[in-house]
């Protein structure tokens, strides 16, 4: 190969990389100028603070001895820090987390929190309780049902169990057992009585539907033996 071609390819070596470095004894120089120690370029090669090795991707010394050497293949390989391993919810954990949801109006995010939390104690009320609730919001009312009365098996006192009636009692309402829907409301009043409690606002609710459900009973069976209709 003609001399004059090797010079010519290895200056466009030199010029890919960027920087051509020359040291001497005192100093080093990046493409003839004098080193900054303030000013480090891509391209580095040792010097007093631990530069490694002088390659364009390379980090220095000091940086690579605080990374944890578990996540070495991550960091370095990848180039990526592994997400940190959240802790796992416990049973108040997950009450919370429902019924936040349920706040928010996400309600299959709270069906899904209190099942991990009824996962969790199975004797739970509260965790019961707020399933039906989950479910209701969503109309699934069978699976509701089955959630309230859970939820009323499991409870230790009137206090417990008064809002699970009542939420029996919409259940009902909603499939149109209206009959059953009663002797839930009902129930659920009387023992919200015993229980000594206070929350005017759903009490209200409850007599309320009682109301609207005592006329769809009084209006249905009006229809029926009145005596403009054909009996057979």
């Amino acid at each position: 190969m003609p001399p004059l071609r090797i010079i010519f390819l290895l200056l466009a070596t030199f010029t890919s990389f960027g920087m051509v470095c020359i040291a001497d004894s005192e100093n080093i120089y990046y493409s003839g100028v004098p080193f900054d120690p303030e000013l480090v370029p891509s391209g580095m090669i040792p010097y007093e603070e631990g530069w490694s090795h002088g390659s364009l991707f390379s980090a220095p010394n000091w940086l690579l001895a605080q990374i944890d050497s578990s996540l070495t293949s991550s960091v370095l390989d990848y180039g990526a820090t592994p997400a940190p391993t959240k802790p796992p919810k416990d049973y108040e954990g997950y009450i919370s987390e429902g019924y936040a949801a349920l706040e928010g109006g996400n309600y299959r995010d709270a069906y899904t929190a209190f099942k991990k939390a009824t996962e969790l104690d199975l004797s739970s009320s509260d965790a019961w309780y707020g399933t039906g609730i989950a479910l209701e919001s969503q109309g699934r009312y069978l699976s509701s049902l089955e959630a309230y009365g859970k939820a009323i098996s499991l409870s230790r006192s009137a206090s417990d169990n008064w809002a699970s009636f009542a939420g029996k009692g919409r259940s009902y309402y909603y499939l149109n057992r209206f009959e059953e829907a009663r002797t839930a409301l009902e129930t659920a009043i009387r023992q919200y009585e015993k229980a000594g409690v206070s929350h005017p606002d759903e009490l209200d609710e409850i007599y309320r539907l009682l109301e609207e459900i005592n006329q769809k009973i009084e209006n249905r069976n009006t229809a029926v033996y009145s005596p403009y209709i054909p009996q057979e």
